[in-house]
This record gives C-alpha cells, structure tokens and sequence, in this order.
C-alpha cells in the first residue's frame, strides 16, 4: 500500500484505507487510487492507497478480503504513529473496491486472516463505509458478471454468492455509509445501489445515498474530463462533517 499524510498540523485525525475497482482483476490504481488519495490528504485525511489481490495474479475469495483486513489492523494498530485516532479509519471503494468496502462494513469481526495465525488485537471496525458505483450484488439479475467471475470463480456455491451479496447481509451496527451512483452506469447496474440504498433504510443504518442521473462509471477523481469527476467528493466532505461533526475536536491529533 501507498501512504499519503497531509501536511504537518493539517491533519484532521482521520484515516481513510482507499480501493480502486477493476471488477476484482485489475486495479484503477491512478484515478481511483492515488488521485483520490491526493485529494484527501488536501483535507487533513491520512490516506492508504491498497494494492489489494485481484484476478490478474490468480487469486480470489478470500484473498482480497484478508487483504483489506491486514492493513486495517496495520493502521489501527499503529493509530498513534501514523497521527490517527484509534477506530478514526474509514474504507473507501470505487466498483468492485466498492464492493470490497462495503464487505468490510459488514464482516468487519469475522476474521479471515486466522488461518494465517493473525488475531488483531484491535477492532477492524471501519469508521465509515464509501462505496463510489459499488458492485453490491452477486445475483443473477443485477450482478456484475466479470467481477463476481473473478471474486468467486465461475463455479461457485449458492451459500457464497448469498453471502457476498451486500444487500442481503446489512447489520445494524454497521458504520455510516456513503453511497454514490449514477443512473447511466454502463458497467455496473445501479439497481446495486438502489437495493444496497433500501436495505440500509430498512436496517435503520445512517447513510446518504448520493444517486445522479448522469455521471457514468469509472470516473474515481479526475478520471475524465468532466466536473462532475472532481466534484462529487465534495458531497462526501459535507457527509462526513455532518456525520463527524467537528473531526479536529473528536480526532485532534490522533487521541
């Protein structure tokens, strides 16, 4: 993983662990990775940009999902050094690395990594959940196909596909999320988002659905030319606050 720390005596306390998508082959590293990581560190955010497992290098369930939970217990055992506030980091994913943060939200205590003979000694609760045109479902009628073909393989078992569909697997004590969406998605159905949105709601779960009629997909931060690529994160900015309130007074240098 890459880090990115804001300049000294910007920081906000707040940590944000960064998934690019690439339907679980590649990774966007650029636009839905180090651009945005920039992006956050200009707001006081100490940035992780992952290089999570993918397709690519033949691996799959669970290796991605160890993946995101190694480096959470990285960042918060080592809250103090890196200046962030214990249980302060946040996950945020763009497709299918939505998907990956929106799987953390929910299997946040179910731990992957003891078959390596890794038990954190910190919680891996995510402070907040941002999932950016999420891969939500592995259903047949909205699942992206390429993803779930490299998240599971292309046969697989009913129990796992249920599973890892996000929107049947809500919990009440999940942390807040932010859900953007658009509803020309030429890549991922946003029916994901719409049916991830209603289960929140019905679950009782603070959230903000963020759904534009146009945008697209793919667009991480400047990843086009248009505004609305650079601009979108603002909205998140304005969640945030209103969900954190002041984050310098709650997360002031780290404690």
């Amino acid at each position: 993983m890459w880090v990115y720390k804001p300049d000294e005596g910007k920081s906000n306390g707040m940590g944000v662990i960064i998934c690019p998508g690439g339907s679980y082959h590649h990774l966007g590293i650029k636009h839905e990775g180090h651009q945005v990581a920039r992006r956050m560190v200009q707001e006081g955010y100490t940035a992780f940009v992952l290089r999570y497992s993918t397709g690519t290098y033949g691996y799959k369930y669970p290796s991605m999902m160890q993946d995101i939970q190694r480096v959470m217990q990285y960042v918060n055992e080592n809250a103090s050094q890196l200046g962030i506030a214990q249980g302060a980091t946040g996950v945020m994913g763009f497709s299918a690395g939505g998907h990956l943060a929106g799987w953390m939200g929910t299997y946040f205590d179910t731990n992957l990594m003891e078959e390596y003979g890794i038990e954190p000694a910190v919680s891996l609760k995510p402070a907040f959940v941002a999932m950016i045109y999420p891969v939500v479902s592995m259903h047949d009628e909205i699942a992206h196909v390429r993803s779930r073909n490299n998240l599971m393989g292309k046969k697989y078992p009913d129990s796992l596909a249920l599973r890892l569909s996000l929107e049947d697997n809500i919990r009440k004590d999940m942390p807040p999320v932010f859900l953007l969406a658009c509803e020309d998605d030429p890549v991922v159905n946003c029916e994901n988002s719409i049916r991830y949105n209603k289960a929140l709601d019905k679950w009782g779960v603070p959230h903000l659905f963020a759904f534009y009629e146009e945008g697209g997909h793919g667009f991480g931060y400047g990843g086009n030319k248009t505004e609305f690529s650079t601009t979108w994160i603002d909205i998140f900015f304005s969640w945030m606050d209103t969900v954190f309130g002041s984050k310098k007074s709650i997360f002031e240098d780290g404690n």
